[in-house]
């Protein structure tokens, strides 16, 4: 069951950041400590919040989407988790951050590509508008890791998130009445072990990483290409072939993606004005 699945992984992530936080403690300081480089109250309390919030986060969007690849193919689940990169934008109007024209056509273009790419309003079914809901979720998680990251030790950052994750989906597979048959979980466990350490614990502390240097807009797009991946993945491995109007609407996705992207004219001259004034 998927939220099993993800309560799997997220423990094995888990465990193996506290591992890597251990040895790092151990190479830099001699002895393991509990906060690391969190010495004050303040960033303890800072650190928990962190981990908390994008544990809830990734704990709710993982479910979603977990819930929607079971139900539709894996390129279909890569495009539509990358909406992600025009709802980021849009989310920024709520820290008063205004969205441009672009960002606006870019939200219409997105629109109208996952249309194509769901094959019409009556073919949006259940798997397609979990991934939809997973892809709002996981534009929140973007803006926590955002707000978080660049004051917090990542590792333990993205291990108390794990943590929090594997009780969200703990509680999720209990109330859901999952059943757990352990000769399916152990089938499964190449799986979900691949899927915690490396897309799990090494994936999204890379992320986590890569925004304390980041705009979260900047990011976005570069975690975009997980669609193209996905896409691919799904020929090489599964098998799957998208239809023409579902390549077209994977395209009109892509155009967004690059449109939300674009500086306005204006702003990008004075970008280009102050790359010469740098040179001279």
């Amino acid at each position: 069951p998927p939220l099993l699945f993800l309560m799997l992984r997220s423990v094995v992530a888990a465990l193996a950041l506290a591992a890597v936080a251990a040895v790092f403690d151990k190479f830099r300081t001699g002895k393991v400590s509990l906060w690391g480089e969190a010495k004050t109250p303040e960033a303890r309390k800072a650190l928990l919040a962190g981990g908390w919030w994008c544990g809830v986060a990734l704990g709710f969007a993982s479910s979603f989407q977990q819930f929607g690849i079971k139900y539709t193919s894996a390129g279909k689940a890569g495009f539509l988790t990358a909406l992600y990169i025009v709802i980021v934008p849009l989310l920024g109007m709520f820290f008063k951050r205004r969205a441009t024209a672009a960002q606006w056509v870019a939200v219409l273009l997105a629109l109208a590509g996952s249309y194509l790419l769901c094959g019409g309003m009556g073919m949006i079914g259940f798997g397609e508008t979990m991934l939809i809901v997973g892809a709002v979720l996981f534009s929140g998680h973007i803006m926590v890791i955002d707000r978080y990251a660049p004051g917090c030790d990542c590792v333990r950052l993205s291990c108390i998130q794990f943590a929090v994750s594997s009780v969200v989906t703990l509680a999720g597979t209990l109330i859901s009445g999952d059943r757990w048959v352990g000769a399916d979980i152990v089938g499964a466990l190449p799986f979900w072990m691949y899927c915690g350490i490396f897309a799990g614990a090494v994936a999204f502390t890379l992320q986590m990483v890569a925004q304390k240097y980041l705009h979260p807009v900047t990011a976005t797009l570069i975690m975009s290409l997980e669609s193209v991946f996905a896409a691919l993945g799904g020929r090489i491995f599964l098998g799957e072939r998208l239809t023409a109007p579902e390549l077209v609407g994977c395209a009109v996705i892509f155009a967004a993606v690059i449109l939300s992207q674009l500086p306005p004219p204006r702003r990008r001259t004075r970008e280009l004005l102050g790359e010469k004034t740098k040179t001279f």
